[in-house]
């Protein structure tokens, strides 16, 4: 069975953690939400107030992809949980489903983003405002 080396594998991350750098908007799910990466730190923030802030890592090697949030800031019942996402990232567009931070689950694959039993999000990245 072959495996793939450290390398190969660090520069995968790198280059899907690159290429989520910056602001993302929601265009489809239930609810609207934007998510900002800088570095491996993210913010997350759904139109109902909630934000979360916290560390994320990254396995671009597993189908669906991989994203691990960990919450350091938001809602208190979750901090210090981490959230186990799937992701798919190409073209400027990211969908995104995590479950439940500590709830120790990860989706196999992406469920509707009509599905109101999980929080299924496509994001664009977001266009710099002209001023």
């Amino acid at each position: 069975m072959p495996t793939t080396s450290p390398a190969v594998a660090g520069t995968r991350v790198r280059l899907d953690l690159d290429e989520m750098q910056g602001v993302w908007v929601s265009v489809a799910g239930l609810h609207e939400a934007r998510l900002v990466v800088c570095g491996s730190r993210y913010t997350f923030e759904l139109s109902t107030g909630d934000v979360y802030m916290g560390v994320l890592s990254l396995d671009p090697d597993e189908r669906p992809c991989r994203m691990d949030m960990r919450v350091e800031e938001g809602p208190i019942r979750y901090r210090g949980q981490t959230g186990f996402c799937i992701y798919h990232l190409e073209g400027g567009v990211l969908r995104w489903c995590p479950t439940r931070p500590g709830s120790g689950l990860r989706l196999s694959s992406f469920p509707s983003v009509d599905d109101d039993k999980y929080l299924s999000l496509v994001f664009r990245r977001a266009r710099p405002r002209r001023g």
